[in-house]
Order: structure tokens, then C-alpha cells, then sequence
């Protein structure tokens, strides 16, 4: 095992616990919460395929639920959003491709290029969580304020996040 896949999955388990221990009990205003998993998922390597992606996905998901009582809510809602990543990354591909090696950080690609690569993953994530969640559309105008909030939220802690722990590993 390289050092590279060592730093992943320390970096795993180091999101999976900073999520369950410190960022599900922090709520703004009791309508946005942070999901901060997230952002380990949209940080993996460029080449990963899209089932080893919804593997780490569901992994990442489950280790949510099963700390939060959600039941595979978390699971499902990575799942998902693994599964659309590919198709993201390769609307934003330049026509050259990436360099090797290259991971999808906004230190990295530039804060621009991350938030129309994260941001829309980040929202859909939300949706599927809170309108499952609250069980349908019955209470669409306090679901949809809970989404776009915490979109926000989330994406501006992940970015933060990003922006403090600069990895120097190299692949």
C-alpha cells in the first residue's frame, strides 16, 4: 500500500468521525445542517470508476447512518451522487483532459471550477435527504429552505475545510 491510498483512508475515517462527533450536532438556526462527508466523496481521484465510487459511497453512507439512526438515508443519498460524479467531471473535462494526478480540489482547480462541480452534487444530496427525510413533498416550502440551506452550508464548510488541510501527499 502506497502512501497516497494510506492518506485516503485515514482521510476516511478522520470525515466519517469529524461528521458523526462534531458536524451532526451543528444546526444554524435549526434549518441548516452541515454534511461534511461529503466532501471527502467529491475529493476522490479523478480515475476512480463510477461502482468502486458507489462502494465508497455507500461505505461512507452507512457509516453515517449507523452512528445517526437514519436507516441507509445517508447511503442512498452517496450512492446517488457517486453515481452522477462521472457525469459531472466529464461536462467540466478541459479538452486536453486533467494532468495526472491531479484530484478535484478547489486549491488545486480553482475555487470556481470546484463550486460548478460540487455545488449542484451538494444540492441533490440535500434533496434526497430531506425530502425522504420529511416523506414526499407535504411540507415543500420548509423542506426546500432546509435544502438550499444547507446546500450552502455545507458547501461553504467543505470548502473551508479544503482550503485548511492541504494535503501534501503525492500519488
Amino acid at each position: 500500500m502506497n502512501r497516497y491510498n494510506l492518506y485516503k483512508i485515514i482521510s476516511f475515517f478522520i470525515y466519517l468521525m469529524l461528521q458523526v462527533f462534531v458536524f451532526n450536532k451543528i444546526v444554524l438556526l435549526d434549518t441548516a445542517h452541515s454534511f461534511i462527508y461529503i466532501g471527502f466523496l467529491l475529493t476522490l481521484p479523478f480515475e476512480l470508476a463510477v461502482i468502486p465510487g458507489m462502494l465508497i459511497g455507500m461505505l461512507m453512507g452507512l457509516g453515517v447512518d449507523a452512528f445517526s439512526n437514519t436507516f441507509g438515508l445517508h447511503a442512498a443519498a452517496s450512492v446517488f451522487i457517486m453515481y452522477l460524479r462521472p457525469m459531472m467531471l466529464s461536462g467540466l473535462t478541459p479538452q486536453g483532459g486533467y494532468p495526472a494526478g491531479v484530484v478535484p480540489k478547489p486549491n488545486v482547480l480553482g475555487l470556481g471550477w470546484f463550486t460548478y462541480y460540487s455545488l449542484p452534487l451538494i444540492f441533490v444530496h440535500q434533496i434526497i435527504i430531506f425530502f425522504v427525510e420529511y416523506g414526499g413533498f407535504s411540507m415543500f416550502g420548509q423542506t426546500s429552505s432546509k435544502v438550499i440551506a444547507s446546500t450552502i452550508y455545507s458547501f461553504l464548510l467543505i470548502v473551508i475545510f479544503q482550503y485548511m488541510f492541504k494535503a501534501t501527499v503525492r500519488r
